[in-house]
């Protein structure tokens, strides 16, 4: 029997244009988050929402999440520094996360992601214009907790956990290498947060984990050669990516907080 006869038969909820839709929002998710450590559910979770619902959508991203986020925490190295550093945010992250999952099965997220949203557009813009926000660093102890626990509600209801804690490494002044490694540890440590909450809420079904271990393939793919294009860019280019995804993930928050 073949492999798609066999999933068909065990899961009747599994549909080939779903898939379809699945890899090809991974793809392009892994190629920019290969390029920025960061991206694969800003990307991917919008395409997804198309055609399946948010919820499903979330569960689909966070095993992939976990791998992916595994992997290049592992390739990008620092992890001990990382940690060292930043375990204030993590904290705050992994208190948010449970709570965000919470929400995203109680409560109308309407206009937190459209204030989420208006706020990141704000805040990339100021930043890509030359208006700092270096001084969350001389107060890290106090605003490193802070941007991770409302970072983890934000990740809980919409996966994106990742925006906040990424324009607060920014404005620290990480360099690149530095940077991917700081991220890289920040989505290993959220996603594994993110999968135990949505498992305890019962959101992962076999046939959205079906989709997301199939889905690997083409992801890597794209994360493969977003690296390969990491590595030809300075770190002023970089900076300027990674605050055009920023402002693009506001933008999606505030047109998936319409539809």
């Amino acid at each position: 029997m073949r492999p798609l006869a066999m999933i068909t038969q065990y899961l009747p909820e599994f549909n080939l244009f779903h898939l379809l839709v699945v890899c090809i929002a991974f793809a392009l998710g892994g190629f920019v988050k290969g390029i920025s450590a960061f991206g694969l559910p800003t990307i991917a979770v919008p395409i997804i929402v198309f055609f399946m619902s948010l919820p499903a959508a979330v569960a689909i991203m966070t095993l992939p999440m976990v791998i992916t986020n595994f992997v290049q925490m592992i390739v990008s190295g620092h992890i001990k520094t990382s940690i060292a550093r930043h375990w204030r945010l993590l904290l705050g992250l992994f208190i948010g996360l449970p709570i965000g999952v919470f929400m995203l099965s109680t409560v109308d997220t309407k206009y937190l992601l459209i204030a989420v949203g208006s706020f990141l557009i704000l805040i990339s813009g100021l930043e890509y214009f030359g208006v700092s926000f270096s001084f969350l660093g001389s107060h890290e102890r106090i605003s490193g907790p802070t941007v991770g626990l409302a970072a983890g509600i934000i990740g809980g209801i919409t996966t994106l956990f990742g925006t906040l804690p990424v324009f607060f490494f920014i404005a620290l002044g990480l360099e690149k290498e530095k940077f991917i490694a700081a991220v890289s540890v920040m989505l290993f440590g959220g996603s594994i947060f993110l999968l135990l909450s949505l498992q305890s809420m019962n959101f992962l079904k076999p046939t959205e984990i079906a989709y997301s271990l199939i889905g690997l393939g083409p992801l890597f793919a794209g994360m493969w050669a977003g690296t390969k294009v990491r590595h030809l860019i300075d770190q002023k280019t970089f900076k300027k990516i990674v605050l055009g995804l920023v402002c693009l993930i506001g933008f999606i928050m505030i047109y998936r907080a319409n539809t």
